[in-house]
């Protein structure tokens, strides 16, 4: 029982616990909204409904805290396949439920039905991280844009298609262009200024960045000239600056496994 205890702490240390311990305290606060608008039904079916959910969502993200990300890097076929998939099965299953909208899928034997474009979105960020990470040296190179488009394209495209719905297609819109353009002049124009001053605030961003853009440069223009920092373009004459890639780290770390082994063989014998 303690193997299996220290087992699964394991898994979940790999994960980022600051941001798996907001999740559960908004999922709280959602529980208890909800609670307050449906306690004239006189049930709780709904609550347990999403701590049901909560506890399926923690166990998720040990799963994927235990597997590295280059997994999805080399594998970013899969997931593609797995989000065309899904969205088929909305041809075989796909119901309404009285929205409008064919995006559930109503499964015989759950008891429950299941929007696959809800999941999609957590495959499809995974799919543009890989993606961006292929492209790492040129993130922002009409061939890494292109990239990320083609599977906008693809999920939009299905979804509109097979559920016809808007609602879930812009939310993958707005996925690609904030991991695309996020924090770039397009971003602030679309989520900004588009949006009025009165509903944003954008004029902010715009004050707050000139101070820090001076903060920034006297910090550090100090810590550079003071302790010797040597940044890109102040290495010493004889130096050259190298950019580490994927493949200089996949190599690192095999040499460091293969020296591990030998030290370990030479303790062995």
């Amino acid at each position: 029982m303690g193997k299996i205890i220290s087992f699964i702490w394991d898994r979940f240390r790999r994960g980022d616990m600051i941001l798996l311990l907001l999740c559960l305290v908004t999922t709280a606060f959602g529980c208890l909204v909800l609670s307050s608008t449906t306690a004239y039904m006189g049930q709780i079916r709904l609550i347990i409904i999403q701590i049901a959910a909560a506890f399926i969502g923690i166990m998720a993200y040990a799963l994927f805290s235990s597997i590295d990300a280059d997994f999805f890097s080399e594998h970013r076929g899969w997931l593609v396949g797995f989000n065309v998939l899904l969205l088929a099965m909305l041809i075989p299953f796909g119901t309404d439920n009285g929205s409008g909208n064919r995006s559930w899928l109503a499964i015989p034997g759950l008891p429950f039905d299941i929007q696959p474009a809800e999941i999609c979105k957590i495959s499809y960020i995974l799919i543009s991280a890989s993606v961006m990470a292929a492209h790492q040296n040129r993130p922002s190179h009409i061939s890494s844009i292109g990239h990320l488009g083609f599977h906008l394209v693809l999920l939009v495209g299905m979804n509109m298609v097979l559920s016809r719905d808007a609602g879930v297609s812009l939310i993958f819109v707005a996925i690609f262009v904030g991991m695309t353009f996020s924090g770039g002049a397009i971003d602030l124009t679309l989520f900004g200024v588009l949006q009025g001053n009165e509903k944003t605030n954008w004029i902010w961003i715009v004050i707050i960045g000139l101070i820090y853009a001076v903060v920034y440069y006297f910090v550090f223009y100090f810590m550079i000239t003071k302790f010797k920092f040597k940044t890109p373009g102040r290495e010493a004459d004889d130096e050259e600056t190298k950019l580490f890639t994927r493949q200089d780290l996949n190599e690192r770390n095999a040499s460091q496994k293969s020296l591990g082994s030998g030290v370990s063989d030479l303790v062995s014998a």
